[in-house]
């Protein structure tokens, strides 16, 4: 049994099917092969591509499949799953901006096809996600932030503290935690001082490499998003960037954990 890793994907759905076709996790009639492997998406399906749903639907399908197989499809819970959340659940309301929540939302790279195609079993479907997971000596999380530590210190109780939140008719929650999610690079920003904030967390939640995606490798790099084919280690090798930025032009890749 192999663990792979498939970073943020923005709606582009193409690219999906080429790289789940290309790892072997799926036949090119796009039905689950990984047998007993377990492949892990990092959370952000939606927004700045055009097919945010389609690869929702397909990951909710390949979902049944692979359990039906002895495998395992999983997904963290990324900022954009909250964003498309809340647009859908406060959609008229207004924000503290003075705009409406939907407005807001289409500002952040909403899709409108997207909107239009959501549905309640979605919602439910993302309500589920887990915001981080313990995959043997590897701590999961969709964001290279610090969010995480608002909401409880083990990762049960981070969970739930999501769960609770995308149950809550409170927007200033809502808002609170969007507002938390725009941090980036945490890990990175100073290596000395980004390698000991990373070096907490894993001794607060557990595991020995923290993965995660949020901020696109081309970004973080400052290098041409084109070359970027495979996950930056960085922090010591504390910290594993799996967001090649496919929505920047990267063709993307698959992680094999180890």
């Amino acid at each position: 049994m192999a663990t792979y890793l498939i970073g943020d994907l923005h709606g582009h759905y193409i690219e999906f099917e080429r790289l789940l076709i290309g790892a072997g996790l799926c036949n090119k009639d796009l039905t689950w092969s990984g047998g007993g492997d377990h492949l892990w998406l990092m959370g952000d399906f939606f927004d700045r591509g055009a097919s945010g749903i389609k690869c929702l639907e397909l990951t909710m399908r390949l979902q049944q499949e692979a359990q039906a197989d002895g495998g395992d499809v999983q997904s963290l819970l990324g900022n954009h799953e909250l964003m498309i959340l809340c647009a859908y659940q406060f959609k008229e309301r207004m924000t503290r901006s003075g705009d409406s929540v939907f407005d807001q939302w289409l500002r952040w790279g909403g899709i409108e096809a997207d909107f239009e195609g959501f549905t309640d079993e979605h919602a439910a479907w993302l309500r589920k996600l887990p915001a981080m997971a313990l995959v043997g000596n590897a701590l999961l999380i969709h964001a290279d932030a610090l969010i995480y530590v608002n909401y409880g210190m083990t990762i049960e109780r981070v969970n739930q503290g999501f769960f609770d939140l995308m149950a809550s008719s409170d927007l200033a929650a809502w808002e609170v935690a969007l507002s938390a999610f725009s941090e980036h690079m945490a890990f990175a920003s100073l290596e000395l001082t980004g390698r000991q904030r990373a070096e907490q967390l894993l001794s607060l939640f557990g595991g020995e490499l923290l993965v995660h995606g949020h901020t696109p490798i081309p970004q973080a790099r400052q290098i041409n998003a084109e070359n970027v084919v495979e996950a930056w280690r960085y922090a010591g090798d504390r910290c594993l960037n799996v967001d090649g930025g496919i929505y920047m032009g990267s063709p993307g890749f698959v992680h094999r954990l180890h």
